[in-house]
């Protein structure tokens, strides 16, 4: 046994975790836990770092100093420099009592007459540093209609919606909606264009940003936060717009549906979902195109979801092939199989 898993097994048990717990709250695998526990890996720096933060230590102190002999405090801030000075105070000698000095009489109070005549004195000094003198022109005002006017109060600007992609804290159950009233005209909202990926994850949350944006009007839309994407490779007709509604919150996000998802390292991406949050903290993507590979992607990773209400496409579907040809092919494979 090592220093480093003596350390990590003497802390998960101080804070009362299973291997299990301890494996989600930093991200890796359970058996990973186990093998540094036992010595027989070593955790990587990414690791370290993450489990140094969990438990409130340095990382030279998880690898060097033996944590088992240090007092156990509530809030784990174990610290050599915090020990040395507690121990230098405890043996010091007490400091010396500074003697008690006897309180200073009250001064006279002094008469009225001479504060304001300071006063007034101050105020002419102040006065007399005026070197030229200044004529005043008299102005003549017209007052308008405009002045009397009081400008129009400013509209606050709507924050944008927050997806809540924290695995740790956001365990409630409760369904955050962002629903408006039905609206009397056709809703308008942002369009997001492929080229404008990597600027939109940067400033997704910047009201200013979002203003400036192209809209887009369609009617007979679902109420609640609404926005356009465009599509890409991965969806049936590249270059369609993907309406999407705001879900704020991942337990909102269900299987086999289709959404598309705003991921900094990935762009905009158009999936379907499968939602393993509760188990594995992370989200199966699935492509309805056959040679696109399914994606297992960790809720952090995650800036946003969208769920796919509508597309606008300037592309006609292709015809499939007509009833009675597959019919006609049904029969001849039929024949075909008979004659075998």
């Amino acid at each position: 046994m090592s220093i480093v898993s003596n350390n990590i097994k003497y802390l998960r048990r101080l804070n009362g975790l299973t291997q299990e717990q301890f494996a989600r709250r930093i991200g890796i695998k359970r058996p990973s836990v186990g093998a540094y526990e036992e010595a027989r890996a070593h955790p990587p720096y990414d690791t370290l770092i993450s489990m140094a933060k969990l438990f409130g230590v340095t990382i030279d102190q998880l690898i060097k100093s033996d944590l088992r002999k240090v007092r156990e405090t509530p809030n784990l801030e174990i610290a050599s420099s915090s020990l040395a000075s507690a121990v230098a105070t405890a043996t010091a000698p007490p400091p010396p009592v500074p003697p008690i000095s006897p309180p200073r009489p009250p001064s006279d109070p002094q008469p009225v007459a001479a504060v304001v005549e300071k006063f007034y004195r101050d105020e002419e000094k102040e006065i007399r540093l005026v070197a030229q003198k200044v004529a005043l022109k008299r102005v003549t005002f017209r007052p308008t209609r405009k002045e009397f006017e009081f400008p129009a109060p400013r509209k606050a600007e709507p924050a944008p919606p927050v997806f809540n992609n924290n695995v740790e804290t956001g365990t409630s159950r409760e369904r955050l909606t962002h629903a408006r009233p039905e609206p009397s005209r056709p809703a308008e909202f942002a369009m997001v264009r492929q080229n404008q990926a990597d600027e939109y994850a940067q400033r997704y949350r910047d009201a200013i940003f979002l203003n400036q944006l192209p809209k887009l009007q369609l009617p007979n839309l679902p109420v609640g936060t609404l926005r356009a994407f465009e599509a890409g490779a991965d969806f049936q007709f590249p270059g369609a717009w993907l309406v999407g509604q705001f879900v704020p919150n991942w337990y909102d996000l269900e299987d086999g549906r289709h959404y598309v998802f705003v991921v900094p390292s990935r762009g905009l991406l158009y999936r379907r979902v499968y939602n393993q949050v509760k188990i594995r903290g992370t989200l199966l993507l699935s492509a309805d195109d056959p040679a696109t590979p399914s994606l297992e992607l960790p809720l952090r990773d995650v800036l946003e979801a969208w769920e796919v209400k509508a597309f606008v496409s300037y592309e006609v579907p292709k015809p499939g092939p007509p009833l009675e040809r597959l019919r006609g092919l049904v029969k001849e494979l039929e024949e075909e199989l008979n004659r075998a």
